[in-house]
């Protein structure tokens, strides 16, 4: 483990594109959307607790549709993430990918009172990692801190999901219930002079 440093370089293996779960937030879809063009709809779906291990029964962001959970997660195929170029290996929107993929396979560590510990490698995951590079720890730790602020929103968005109950009601109904706020506050945003 690491307070400045953490011994590690990525050698393009391909695990956290092929074997890895992407669980994005709200954030990440509308920033993903808006810097490539790509349709949300088109690069999300919704897996079951069947389909993931390792996310508690009781996490805030399990959607609730009919008594079933469902998790919004990048779209896969058996060759992997929906945006992983085939031919090349490497991601196609590497600029404008979500946080967790940013801070894969780093594990933050803190002390019992919550501080700031350091990172190290998650030990659970099947990267390779390769300890022949230095990483600084200080982006990571931004990034950390900015993936944070956002689940406390997805949290929210998650909850008002789960409480409302209509007719026809599908998972897929929560990408419009983050596009939609996110288009009524850049209306609700006042014009700036040029």
């Amino acid at each position: 483990m690491g307070r400045y440093t953490v011994n590690f370089r990525c050698h393009s293996c391909g695990h956290c594109c092929t074997d890895v779960i992407c669980l994005p937030t709200p954030w990440d879809v509308i920033r993903m959307a808006r810097e490539t063009g790509k349709n949300p709809y088109r690069f999300l779906e919704f897996i079951t607790p069947d389909d993931i291990d390792g996310v508690e029964k009781n996490d805030p962001t399990w959607l609730k549709v009919k008594n079933k959970r469902y998790m919004m997660a990048l779209k896969r195929s058996a060759q992997g993430c929906h945006f992983l170029d085939k031919q090349t290996k490497r991601c196609t929107i590497y600029e404008s990918r979500p946080l967790l993929c940013r801070l894969y396979p780093f594990k933050l560590e803190e002390t019992r009172d919550g501080e700031f510990k350091g990172f190290s490698l998650h030990k659970d995951v099947g990267c390779p990692k390769n300890r022949d590079g230095v990483m600084d720890t200080e982006p990571l730790y931004e990034i950390y801190k900015e993936d944070a602020e956002h689940h406390e929103d997805y949290d929210a968005l998650v909850a008002a999901f789960n409480g409302r109950d209509y007719p026809g009601k599908k998972p897929e109904d929560f990408i419009a219930t983050f596009i939609t706020i996110r288009q009524a506050k850049k209306k609700a945003a006042p014009a700036t002079a040029v």
